[in-house]
């Protein structure tokens, strides 16, 4: 949904459109902000950390790691430098191993939920999206 479509179906950004409040509608936008997956390197300190039943998702993986791209995968979290857990490939590969009973469904969410970050806007991109340079309405 663009950033015009959020303010717009948010009636209690109302006001803030009507007096082309850049500033609140920005910061209405980022308190309801969406969460997307992005890039974020972790470790299994990171999963042991962050993640409910960190221990036995690690457990889950190592059991599994006779799957040459777990193998891997295990090998990139024990390294300091860790996993893009918000890559598109490895997102796909928590979805396979909870579909192949590798992983269990909550912890496949768990995993994917490392690589979740609010999708913030800022006041350039508000502006932009909602007002003309003379300040009207698009």
């Amino acid at each position: 949904m663009s950033i015009r479509d959020r303010i717009l179906a948010q009636p209690d950004l109302a006001a803030a459109r009507a007096a082309r409040d850049i500033d609140a509608l920005a910061a209405g936008l980022n308190a309801q902000a969406p969460m997307v997956a992005r890039s974020r390197f972790v470790t299994a300190r990171t999963v042991l950390a962050e993640c409910a039943g960190g221990s036995a998702i690690l457990d889950a993986l190592v059991a599994a790691q006779s799957i040459s791209a777990i193998a891997w995968a295990l090998k990139f979290l024990a390294q300091d430098s860790g996993l893009d857990i918000g890559n598109a490939a490895t997102l796909g590969m928590v979805d396979q191993l909870v579909a192949g009973n590798a992983l269990t469904a909550t912890q496949g969410a768990a995993l994917k939920a490392l690589a979740n970050t609010p999708d913030l806007v800022t006041r350039d991109q508000v502006a932009d999206a909602m007002f003309n340079a003379d300040g009207s309405e698009k």
